[in-house]
């Protein structure tokens, strides 16, 4: 029987959704449904895992890549340590190790200079080099030489100190004293900065100094030994020459007078200080050359540009020392020194040269006992006393001096060659020019002063009067 719930009012049945063999198409939703009776199972169609995967690796490679246009460092770092985490394992076997970037700095050609392909700082830091042997500047047919340039650095801080003498009055010892040596020193001639006379020089009455002699201290103090002037030596040397002398000389002794008057001329020009060096007490003719040489001595240049010197220029003057080498024991007494000082006072009361109130024995109240009370309020000029070497045969003394020392009335030769150093370069330091030269300046400004010396109308003036 059925059920009167399931006819509708007409009194017909109703057919039961989703029965067995019913298909209703719903045409609201346009939507097919197929009832479990009708349903057949799908077929699913699959490739071989060849093909499978070289069509899959055709569609990777068709579809486009992302382009990305700002990375962030958030994800930059992230893939870093990822890289950085996967890879330990692989480091830990040793297969490869992190590589540390190589940073290469470039030079900058415009800071290297002159040091060409060297290393710039170690070239600024590198100690000055420093002489060995002196190198000529003048060498002994009186030309210049540039063998000495190499050692010259670009700075200010120099000091020049010249030297003039007679032939035999120690010159060369005095330099090398300056130059670093000791008393030690003395007993062998080829152990000394500037090779001093032999025995076997001075046995022919010779002289060991040729031309100008240069040599540089590391306190950068240029010292310039010369060759003796109006020396016997000098003058046989130039007469036993194969060749003549130059025509403009009528003699062979104007020539070697005037030989001695450019190279005393050019020790006023191109020093700040000038040592006036003799042995005995005092050779007037050599006063006397040394105010001519000042007379004839060329003017400064106004301008480093201009080769003719200016009439506002103001002229310069070195300092003079007047050293007294191997000074006796009575040498040393006050009125004697006094004495001394005043004949140098009265010889040069003309002179421009700046020979007062730099350097004496006043200061040193050792070497002169009484003398600083007694010229207290008296301008001294330059003078210094220096006594002889003491040699090696004032060591054999007798039995009475192993008890009592030996009175010499001076201090030592080394205490009073110390007292001489300290005193010169103490010594105020003039402009040669009227601007501040370097080193290598000075060397160009020396040797244009040479040439305008030898080239000079005064000198050439002056061997025109002479007998």
């Amino acid at each position: 029987m059925s059920d009167p719930g399931d006819r509708d009012r007409s009194g017909r049945r109703r057919r039961r959704r989703g029965g067995v063999g019913v298909r209703k198409e719903k045409e609201e939703n346009n939507e097919t449904v197929v009832t479990p009776a009708s349903a057949k199972p799908p077929i699913i169609l699959a490739k071989p895992a060849d093909d499978r995967s070289s069509s899959s690796d055709a569609s990777r490679s068709a579809e486009p890549k992302p382009v990305v246009m700002l990375k962030s460092r958030a994800d930059e770092r992230r893939s870093q340590l990822t890289t950085t985490t996967q890879s330990i394992p692989g480091m830990l076997a040793g297969e490869h190790a992190p590589t540390q970037p190589i940073y290469h700095i470039q030079k900058n050609p415009a800071l290297l200079g002159s040091v060409g392909n060297e290393d710039y700082g170690q070239s600024r830091l590198a100690p000055h080099p420093e002489m060995i042997t002196p190198a000529k500047l003048i060498d002994e047919l009186m030309q210049w030489s540039d063998t000495g340039m190499e050692m010259l650095i670009d700075q200010t801080d120099f000091f020049v100190i010249g030297v003039i003498g007679l032939q035999g009055v120690g010159k060369s010892t005095i330099m090398s004293m300056l130059a670093g040596n000791v008393q030690e020193d003395t007993v062998r001639s080829d152990t000394l900065v500037f090779k001093a006379q032999s025995r076997d020089v001075q046995a022919v009455c010779g002289h060991q100094t040729s031309g100008v002699d240069m040599y540089i201290t590391h306190e950068r103090v240029i010292l310039l030994d010369s060759q003796p002037v109006f020396s016997a030596s000098v003058l046989d040397g130039m007469a036993h020459m194969d060749k003549k002398f130059p025509p403009e000389y009528s003699t062979v002794e104007n020539w070697a007078e005037m030989q001695s008057l450019q190279l005393m001329t050019f020790m006023l020009t191109v020093c700040n200080v000038v040592l006036v060096v003799q042995d005995w007490f005092a050779d007037a003719n050599l006063f006397r050359y040394i105010q001519t040489a000042e007379m004839l001595k060329p003017s400064r240049p106004s301008s480093g540009h201009e080769t003719v010197p200016s009439a506002d220029a103001p002229e310069y003057y070195p300092h003079i020392v007047f050293l007294q080498n191997k000074a006796k024991r009575e040498d040393f007494i006050v009125d004697n020194y006094l004495v001394m000082n005043n004949v140098i006072k009265r010889m040069f009361h003309q002179t421009k040269l700046k020979l007062k109130g730099d350097l004496s024995l006043s200061d040193v109240d050792a070497i002169i006992p009484g003398l600083k009370q007694r010229t207290k309020n008296t301008d001294l000029v330059n003078l210094f006393l220096v006594p002889n070497v003491d040699s090696a045969a004032d060591s054999n003394k007798d039995h009475i001096s192993t008890l009592l020392p030996h009175y010499r009335g001076y201090p030592s030769f080394e205490l009073i060659a110390r007292k001489l150093r300290n005193q010169l370069l103490s010594m105020p330091r003039t402009l040669l020019t009227h601007t501040t030269l370097s080193e290598k300046n000075w060397f160009h400004y020396a040797a244009k002063t040479w040439d305008s010396i030898r080239k000079s109308q005064f000198l050439s003036e002056y061997n025109r009067l002479l007998p």
